[in-house]
């Protein structure tokens, strides 16, 4: 008999501040091995953990468990929603995802799972073994949510829930005592419908719940080193993240808004949703630590969001960027000369022209070289 009822989890989720709760058992899930063998033989995967095994056996990860405990908390807040829905499309402000809008989920879901597991172990009088994953562990986390009947993955392999739909952040709580799964099936709601899929802008969406996340924005926004140059264009103005799947999406068009002040937007006049984009040039670590350290878009660093901000600009075209963007083609990082080479290059005009040419007399990395010589002859 399982010593955590379901009735109870879901009494003590609510406690605890999740909008979704559910629990499935700790046995592996031996049906994602193909796909998951197919995503790494194409080079397909992202930041995904390299070991497949640990991926689809939970005891890999952690030996004691029993149950997994499933968790989905909503972030998309009424206020947030009317904001993202305000960004400016002209001028230079870029935009971040609406995930980054307030706190940092990991912080906030690492602290309200530790409350859960409290709440357990003074539901059954006795301590428990439990380890926590919000993005940190092999487990695919959305597998775990859809087994455990909170939700399904959609075509844009994003998880929904039927009140939130796909703006939610979920977590795994593994636990070494027999939780009870009372699995409801909630079926995909996509139908026939691929909006999704062609909103995608760079083609990630390969077919319906197939991505490749090397294409992927939000990906990219993220990723180390040069973003390379087929998705420069389609980067636009985004310095952080990518949302065009969730907007396109019609589950999404009326979804109930997060409660959850954490995620309230961190500026309601929007200057860290769409920071503007010569500021993000002239921060320092200090500054850019202040303005967004305290949220989930701070992890890579200043580096990689400035590379983002001058492929932005130069997706602005705008002649007013070069002075701003030409000290970077002098910068110790490679990937912030190779940016604002492209940058320059998409801006064109002369002062733009000038400045690629002085470059290309006392560049010596034949990688730069090749961008100068490209951005020179037009080609972007």
């Amino acid at each position: 008999m399982a010593e955590l009822s379901s009735h109870t989890l879901q009494r003590l989720g609510r406690e605890a501040g999740f909008d979704a709760i559910g629990a499935t058992s700790a046995k592996p899930f031996p049906e994602l091995i193909p796909r998951l063998e197919d995503y790494e033989k194409r080079g397909r995967t992202g930041f995904e953990h390299a070991d497949i095994a640990a991926r689809v056996d939970p005891k890999t990860w952690f030996p004691p468990a029993r149950s997994l405990i499933s968790v989905a908390m909503a972030y998309l807040t009424d206020e947030g929603r009317k904001l993202a829905r305000s960004h400016p499309q002209k001028g230079w402000h870029g935009h971040v995802t609406v995930y980054s809008y307030g706190e940092d989920y990991h912080q906030v879901m690492v602290a309200k799972m530790r409350h859960l597991v409290a709440l357990i172990e003074a539901e059954l009088g006795r301590k428990i073994e439990s380890k926590t994953a919000i993005d940190t562990a092999p487990l695919v986390d959305r597998r775990v949510a859809e087994r455990a009947g909170i939700g399904w993955v959609g075509k844009n392999c994003m998880f929904f829930t039927p009140q939130h739909g796909s703006f939610v952040f979920l977590g795994t709580l593994a636990v070494d005592i027999e939780v009870e799964s009372v699995r409801t099936e909630l079926e995909q709601k996509c139908g026939s419908c691929t909006l999704c899929l062609d909103a995608c802008p760079t083609g990630a969406l390969l077919a319906p719940g197939v991505i490749d996340a090397t294409r992927c924005l939000s990906y990219i926004t993220q990723m180390k080193g040069v973003i390379p140059r087929e998705f420069r264009a389609a980067l636009g103005k985004r310095v952080w993240g990518c949302d065009t799947c969730q907007w396109a999406c019609p589950e999404n068009k009326a979804v109930t808004g997060s409660g959850h002040g954490e995620y309230m937007p961190s500026s309601p006049a929007g200057e860290l949703e769409f920071p503007d984009l010569a500021e993000v040039l002239s921060w320092t670590n200090r500054s850019f630590a202040k303005r967004y350290g305290h949220t989930a878009a701070a992890w890579r660093g200043l580096r990689t969001w400035q590379r983002n901000a001058l492929i932005a600009l130069g997706n602005t075209r705008s002649k007013e960027a070069v002075p701003l963007v030409t000290p970077f083609l002098n910068h110790e990082r490679k990937e912030l000369r190779i940016s604002a080479i492209w940058a320059l290059g998409r801006i064109g005009g002369e002062e733009a022209r000038n400045a690629l040419t002085l470059c290309l007399v006392d560049e010596s990395d034949s990688e730069v070289i090749e961008e100068l010589q490209l951005a020179l002859q037009g080609e972007e």
